[in-house]
């Protein structure tokens, strides 16, 4: 009787590859079965079993000790159902192994599920960390609540769209063009929402496609086709410049917004993202830099201290003023920047009703980063050195992310010009 082996299958155009593991008993019996593990090629290590010390996943993945104990629970589980138990038929190990190792497996071939359906257990499964992110930095770990808003966000939506149209159902072979088209409608018309939520919407249905493609759950190619596209859009964030900044700085207002203006100032200062910067700790800071894990990329940054936020740091105890929730964090800054003492506040335009769109409405938690990002570019400060602290990796985004315009690009590279004396 052979030694069971994991093998690395991968196609043509795919990134990554899935884990096999091969067993042959009984003299002419062959399991073959897909372990539901993929990683990339580099960490296979190819004719591990030449080797007693060798392991099918090598160590320079990040989850190689993972992965391993997993195999090998599989293996010893397969042989002890073969050994002890007597179990020969290739299909009722399958079933055993799935009903151990893949309790909440998708069984599309005796029961058909659609789109939507679809939707929903994904995302349970990655809510319950039954899937695990496939590709990237964070590959093998479960996602974290803040990704799987805006993809259950997606699902809602979907759920609105079969019952406005009063569709029986939404299945796979219904992601089309026409769907696009009158999803497009629904959203942008019917619920009046932004062209950046139709983006966020159809980004997610793409995905979501993808997947259950690699499910084997649907053969259909509509939602790659050429105008089934995720529009690009202008953002309509802003930014403070730095007298407004230091206007909500050095405002005299009332003591019950000062904990949530410092954390705001923060965030203007430093770049971090409010994830980040209400969750600092002492330990993060020394006489010069703050250094801090991202919570969202969990890349590391380390951003030089200024002297506007040292001036805020030096006023606790601890360094940081107490935190609170985002909504109320929210809710907060736009009362500050509306106040008359600070004195920033301003119509920007008028809504479908005829309201006034007020700029104190457009800031958020998000505001201050992108507007250290802004600032610092207008101040001429090289690009990478501006994305080694806001942990951009890729130019062409920051580029993207913050709000300068032609005009102001022109104006910096005059103002090079002059100290180049050219």
């Amino acid at each position: 009787m052979a030694r069971p082996k994991i093998y690395f299958k991968k196609r043509l155009k795919e990134h990554d590859g899935q884990l096999w593991l091969y067993y042959s008993y009984g003299g002419k019996s062959r399991l073959e079965y897909y372990t539901g593990m993929r990683i990339e090629e580099k960490h296979f290590n190819d004719k591990y079993w030449e080797s007693s010390s060798k392991k099918p996943v090598r160590k320079n993945f990040l989850f190689s000790d993972q992965y391993n104990t997993r195999l090998d629970e599989m293996i010893a589980f397969v042989v002890s159902l073969v050994v002890e138990d007597r179990v020969f038929e290739v299909t009722d190990l399958k079933a055993k192994l799935n009903k151990q190792f893949k309790p909440e497996q998708f069984q599309p071939e005796d029961k058909a599920i659609g789109f939507v359906e679809y939707c929903e257990k994904l995302l349970d499964e990655r809510r319950n960390g039954l899937r695990t992110i496939v590709s990237g930095p964070r590959q093998g770990q479960n996602y974290k609540p803040n990704s799987l808003r805006n993809p259950g966000t997606t699902l809602t939506s979907l759920k609105s769209y079969v019952s406005y149209y009063g569709l029986r159902s939404l299945g796979f072979e219904d992601i089309n063009l026409s769907f696009y088209l009158h999803y497009r409608n629904f959203i942008l018309s019917e619920r009046k929402n932004t062209l950046s939520t139709f983006a966020t919407r159809i980004k997610d249905i793409k995905a979501f496609m993808n997947e259950a493609y690699e499910d084997k759950l649907h053969s259909n190619e509509g939602h790659k086709a050429k105008r089934f596209i995720t529009p690009s859009y202008d953002s309509d964030a802003i930014y403070l410049t730095l007298d407004e900044i230091k206007s909500i700085k050095e405002a005299t207002i009332p003591e019950r917004y000062h904990h949530v203006r410092d954390m705001f100032l923060i965030a203007c200062y430093s770049a971090l993202r409010f994830s980040d910067f209400s969750q600092l700790t002492i330990t993060d800071i020394d006489d010069r830099f703050i250094r801090a894990k991202q919570n969202k990329t969990e890349s590391r940054v380390t951003i030089p201290i200024m002297k506007e936020l040292r001036d805020v740091l030096a006023k606790y105890e601890n360094g940081f003023p107490k935190t609170c929730s985002m909504p109320h964090f929210n809710r907060t800054i736009k009362e500050i920047a509306a106040l008359d003492a600070v004195g920033i506040d301003r119509a920007v335009g008028v809504d479908d009703d005829g309201n006034l769109i007020m700029w104190s409405s457009m800031i958020s938690s998000h505001t201050g980063r992108r507007s250290y990002a802004t600032n610092m570019f207008k101040l001429g400060i090289p690009n990478l050195l501006i994305m080694s602290a806001t942990g951009h990796k890729k130019e062409s985004d920051f580029l993207n992310y913050i709000k300068a315009t032609n005009e102001d690009r022109s104006k910096l590279l005059a103002e090079w010009m002059d100290k180049l004396n050219l």
